[in-house]
């Protein structure tokens, strides 16, 4: 698997993510909540969806695979799934 440069050095999942939720999404991220998911933010569409992966994966230094993009389904999931890329 290849690794993406990563622009800036990981730093806690949470944080960071919170902060691409804020560009990609247009959310605050004092409203996010781990059980929120696309039905409930109303620009998270696929072309969002699509744009906060390779944000992720810019920002964090790896590549997903398919199985991993089709879990990221709500907020908590994607915070799960980045936590457990960045600790292996």
């Amino acid at each position: 698997m290849q690794t993406l440069p990563s622009s800036s050095s990981p730093l806690a999942p949470k944080s960071g993510l919170d902060e691409l939720f804020q560009e990609v999404l247009k959310v605050d991220p004092s409203t996010l909540n781990d059980g929120m998911t696309m039905d409930d933010v109303s620009l998270w569409d696929s072309l969002r969806h699509m744009e906060l992966i390779v944000a992720i994966e810019q920002k964090f230094g790896f590549e997903l695979n398919f199985d991993e993009i089709s879990s990221m389904n709500s907020i908590g999931g994607i915070r799960k799934l980045v936590d457990s890329k960045l600790s292996t």
